[in-house]
């Protein structure tokens, strides 16, 4: 194997491969960078894989000689790193040592054959649809998957191509987020992604980017220019109805609030919320022209508000919610949101392109009062035993 190639494009490719490749796969050919040359067509692919994701780009070189090398990607990135020549020579004169010279500077490294590479098959979808904003929908819907392994599809990011416009839904059981977005693509199509396979290819796409996709059986595949992205499926089949479940939830107060000075209050409750022994719950009330935010736990009480339009106001002892659920979500969102909550204190968060519902917690005194209900079941029943046994 011998090719030229533009350094910087190299270095691009490899740091993109370098998010995918495992670092302690059992088969230790998967841990690199299978690099191919070809000098018929001119065309050098890097190629990357483990067990959900697969990834192949495509760089154009001046190819002098036809082979394939396996490296590591930090080896790589460091060669394409630290020289500093415009353009790079990749040689192997052996299946095992490869030659990497940029100017004055060589470097030799040993490598392992690509011969029991496990090379996985990046086919061309026969049927696609186009997307874009990757970076966005991932970032708004993977952070909420479930890591429950016995319920696949939570796992996974549902996105629903319809009228003009990319629907995605996520949940972790607990809360649920839905946004929708406008899309070219008139025609419906429906894919289960698996939430973390769905981050892992936003971490190397760009917004703007504009990715053919198909569904090809075991996989979906995501088309870009010079590069191939094949993820996995985990779940098939239907997912939960997630509109009846907006739908369900009729709201009896709400306010509108900023998404940034809520974000500060929750990271400064959120303080007193994880000290002690255990987390503790914020306690959230919609009153008089702000939304406040309480939490008691061993060793602090916290108290703070953000200024809000309140259109009903919520009881004084107002609802239990996870903190730390409460600042994922928040972290994600952007501008003006509206809160809803019904008088259960289930509670649909609302911005112009999402809607999130999160569930409420019950109350510490409700719980003390449903144990010792149980308690006092337990003892009467005992006491009805003693009396037939008498």
């Amino acid at each position: 194997m011998k090719f030229e190639v533009n350094r910087l494009a190299m270095l691009e490719a490899a740091k993109s491969m370098a998010k995918i490749v495992p670092t302690n796969a059992p088969v230790n050919e998967l841990n690199n960078i299978l690099i191919e040359a070809n000098d018929s067509t001119g065309e050098v692919f890097l190629t990357a894989t483990s067990y959900e994701v697969s990834i192949q780009q495509k760089i154009n070189a001046y190819v002098e000689e036809s082979g394939s090398m396996l490296v590591t990607p930090r080896m790589l990135i460091g060669m394409m790193s630290l020289l500093l020549e415009q353009a790079v020579k990749l040689s192997a004169d052996s299946a095992e040592r490869l030659t990497v010279t940029g100017g004055r500077c060589r470097y030799q490294i040993n490598c392992i054959p690509s011969k029991s590479y496990p090379k996985p098959t990046m086919p061309f979808p026969e049927e696609s649809v186009i997307m874009t904003g990757i970076c966005s929908l991932a970032k708004r819907t993977a952070f909420l998957v479930s890591k429950d392994e016995s319920i696949p599809a939570l796992q996974c990011v549902k996105i629903n191509l319809r009228n003009n416009a990319v629907h995605a839904t996520a949940s972790d059981g607990v809360g649920i987020m839905l946004t929708k977005d406008s899309a070219e693509q008139s025609e419906e199509r429906e894919f289960l992604l698996p939430g973390r396979s769905f981050a892992m290819l936003a971490s190397i796409s760009k917004d703007s980017d504009v990715f053919e996709v198909g569904d090809i059986g075991r996989e979906i595949v995501f088309v870009r220019g010079d590069m191939i992205f094949t993820i996995r499926k985990l779940a098939t089949g239907t997912y939960m109805d997630t509109a009846a479940l907006v739908k369900s939830i009729t709201p009896a107060y709400s306010a509108v609030t900023d998404v940034s000075k809520m974000r500060e209050a929750l990271d400064i409750i959120s303080i007193s919320a994880l000290m002690g022994n255990s987390p503790q719950p914020i306690n959230l009330v919609l009153s008089d022209n702000e939304i406040a935010l309480s939490c008691t736990s061993d060793y602090s009480e916290g108290n703070t508000s953000v200024p809000a339009v309140v259109s009903q106001k919520t009881a004084e002892t107002g609802f239990l919610y996870n903190a730390s659920a409460l600042q994922r979500l928040f972290n994600v969102l952007d501008g003006r949101v509206k809160l809803e909550l019904d008088t259960n204190g289930f509670m649909l968060v609302k911005t112009r392109s999402e809607v999130y519902i999160q569930s409420p917690l019950r109350s510490q005194s409700r719980v003390v009062r449903s144990a010792e209900k149980s308690k006092e079941k337990q003892r009467a029943k005992g006491a009805e035993e003693m009396k037939r046994a008498a």
